[in-house]
């Protein structure tokens, strides 16, 4: 029933609240998007996130629901510029029903969180200038909220992640490079293909060296380098 869901909810949020050490100094904050499924499942990109946390770094990842907003989002605007109206009526319908479901789960979590979520047309508006908002892949997405998260000064930078020979991260690997030098932050792509491997260990290591050689004074920088 609702009720117990909102019990459960309710009770995790507290669970999750109670392991939270706001003694402990915060770490660099960077931000993990790119392929949809592959961003958000452990097993799939070999334990990223722990990955990034031994390396001495803190992680937001791009939610799933975003995808499925940025859908209700397009079929919204296909109806529009089609003139159908019956699927503009109804496309409202249903995304003012996700946004109230969503909103109704991220309450019992809004005192422990210190991040929020951009919404699509947001992160359509940061990467319009860069790709088409109607190409349809996670591309768009992932150019959004990476250059979201590299204009704030909370996020130290981005790592993108995609399948091997994936298009739409090959798209946004080709860019990562012009907003690392653009935003003088760190951003970097990983591609995983399902085998063991170490060399994403290794990128990941590199990629906090040098948030952490970025993070330091003028003056620690140049006597490191010296």
């Amino acid at each position: 029933s609702q009720q117990k869901f909102d019990d459960l909810l309710e009770q995790s949020s507290s669970e999750f609240g109670a392991v939270i050490d706001r003694t402990l100094p915060r770490r660099p904050l960077v931000g993990i998007n790119g392929e949809i499924f592959l961003r958000s499942n452990r097993f799939s990109n070999n334990d990223l996130v722990g990955a990034c946390e031994e390396a001495g770094l803190e992680v937001v990842v791009s939610p799933m629901g975003e995808w499925i907003k940025y859908i209700s989002f397009r079929n919204i605007e296909d109806a529009v510029q089609d003139r159908k109206i019956r699927k503009i009526v109804k496309g409202f319908i249903k995304k003012r029903v996700q946004e109230r479901d969503e909103q109704s789960v991220a309450d019992y979590y809004r005192e422990i969180l210190d991040t929020s979520e951009p919404t699509v047309a947001e992160l359509l508006g940061k990467s319009k200038q860069h790709l088409s908002p109607k190409c349809g892949s996670e591309a768009v997405l992932s150019i959004g909220s990476g250059i979201e998260w590299m204009e704030s000064s909370d996020f130290a930078g981005v790592i993108s992640v995609m399948p091997h020979g994936c298009m739409p991260g090959g798209i946004v690997a080709a860019m990562s490079e012009v907003f690392s030098v653009k935003y003088q932050k760190p951003w970097v792509s990983l591609t995983y293909d399902g085998f063991p491997e170490t060399s994403n260990i290794a990128r990941i290591g590199n990629f906090a060296e040098v948030i952490k050689f970025c993070s330091q004074p003028t003056d620690a920088k140049l006597a490191a380098v010296a």
